[in-house]
């Protein structure tokens, strides 16, 4: 069985200080696999992700586009510090690069997914379609220049332009807080916001992905073993579901942003992480009070966010004309009827339970313990109407209290029910702990890599 250790890092940080753990860390792997997601292996199978997912693709680009003075500030480049730090101190080691893009991932999902981009999409560029033209380009013209980069290795002219297409973005939201309308601004926001979703909603796919690359390296050409260069957040999910794959986990890096991070155990990890809790399925029907006071809970956010942007939308008016009066009303309109089902959506899709749900430990999942779905989030969003009749969720409680898995009627539609969290019991034995042990004393004896070895050219094996 390989072993694995994972190095975890943050994608903007100092090279130096990165390169200086990494090459520490990795002494006696036999290869270095770093996390490099590509949008497509061939140009034709990139432009038919984003043509099927255009909302998420610009959404994707824009977070880049906002990190973008950290990237040329810290990294000197549009690569990531790990990716640019394993190159340098791999030696005559090969470096692997390994991952799927998220939108590629979504492409084995659902075709709702096509529909709602679209949808979303088609919604915004009706709105708002100048902001919407101007952001979609700004999102191909960084693709093309992240793409050069990647496949020709130019750097600086790279550099230069995505510093400018940034410059642009940026120039653009500063004029239009001084224009007579706020779509730039909003269409700035939400596009950031959708890509965010996307990364949160991928998540778990792509750890599964790169621990299954990983293993097929392994195989493939017979590295005992191996480092792979990660984000932190992947961390966590990486060291539970290793072992599904035939690795085993060696050490683990904890890392600081622009100081040396410090090395942990696999299982202290676990430990420590607070997102490592179980649903409990059993409890589905029992928790109907604590259903009820987070149905409360989330009313009153719901109730904040339809005011909030209509609030801000009058206090800004009044100081400087932004629009017409029907035009605010429709904005204010739209918001108001899609904030309450977006919030259901988004919060239950992305994390298994809204605000309120969350302070009360529970949890959406589908009546057979897995994860709710976006398709399962809006089919009990979109009968939340009926639950509510004739007033205060009278009817979806008289339901959810006859019914062995306390469903109401968006639950029966969906399949889905409300479940207790809580965290797993620390039932490591004897054998568990002796094993954690043995890899961190394994480890120790790793033969050291030679002297002068990280001056030499890495080969890049895919």
């Amino acid at each position: 069985m390989a072993k694995v250790r994972i190095f975890g890092s943050i994608h903007v940080n100092t090279r130096s200080v990165v390169e200086d753990d990494l090459r520490a860390f990795s002494k006696g792997a036999d290869a270095i696999a770093v996390e490099q997601p590509r949008l497509g292996e061939t140009v034709r199978s990139a432009v038919g992700l984003v043509l099927r997912y255009p909302f998420f693709f610009v959404g994707l680009q824009s977070i880049f586009v906002l990190q973008m003075p950290l990237y040329v500030l810290f990294n000197r480049d549009l690569l990531s510090a790990e990716f640019l730090a394993a190159r340098a101190v791999a030696g005559e080691r090969p470096v692997h690069e390994v991952d799927r893009h998220p939108l590629e991932i979504l492409s084995g999902r659902s075709p709702l997914w096509i529909v709602g981009n679209w949808l979303t999409f088609l919604v915004l560029a009706v709105a708002f379609p100048a902001e919407t033209l101007v952001a979609t380009g700004l999102a191909v013209g960084l693709l093309v220049v992240l793409t050069t980069r990647f496949r020709y290795g130019i750097r600086r002219p790279t550099i230069v332009a995505a510093v400018v297409l940034t410059a642009i973005a940026c120039g653009l939201l500063v004029v239009d807080l001084f224009r007579t309308d706020i779509g730039a601004s909003f269409v700035g926001l939400l596009y950031p916001v959708g890509g965010l979703v996307l990364l949160r909603l991928t998540l778990e796919a792509r750890n599964e992905a790169m621990l299954e690359e990983v293993a097929s390296l392994a195989t493939t050409h017979d590295h005992e073993r191996l480092c792979l260069a990660t984000g932190y957040a992947h961390l966590p999910g990486m060291v539970e579901r290793a072992s599904a794959y035939g690795l085993t986990t060696g050490d683990v890096f904890k890392p600081r942003w622009r100081a040396s991070g410090e090395w942990a155990d696999p299982d202290t990890l676990l430990e420590s992480d607070d997102r490592d809790v179980r649903p409990r399925v059993e409890t589905a029907g029992d928790v109907l009070g604590r259903r009820a006071v987070a149905t409360v809970i989330d009313w009153l956010v719901i109730v904040l966010l339809a005011l909030s942007v209509p609030a801000a939308l009058v206090g800004i008016d009044s100081a400087r004309s932004i629009g017409s009066d029907a035009s605010l009303g429709a904005l204010t309109l739209l918001w108001v009827l899609l904030s309450p089902p977006a919030y259901y959506v988004i919060g239950e899709t992305a994390f298994g339970q809204t605000v309120g749900k969350s302070l009360l430990d529970l949890t959406v999942v589908r009546i057979d313990g897995s994860p709710c779905t976006f398709r399962h989030a809006v089919v009990r969003t979109a009968v939340h109407p009926l639950d509510f009749l004739p007033v205060c969720y009278l009817l979806g409680g008289i339901v959810a209290a006859a019914t062995d898995y306390g469903q109401r009627l968006g639950d029966l539609a969906a399949g889905t029910t409300v479940v207790k969290l809580e965290a797993p019991p620390d039932d490591r034995t004897a054998d568990d702990t002796g094993a954690a042990a043995g890899r961190r004393d394994s480890a120790a004896v790793d033969p050291p890599v030679e002297a002068g070895e990280a001056e030499r050219t890495p080969t890049t094996d895919r």
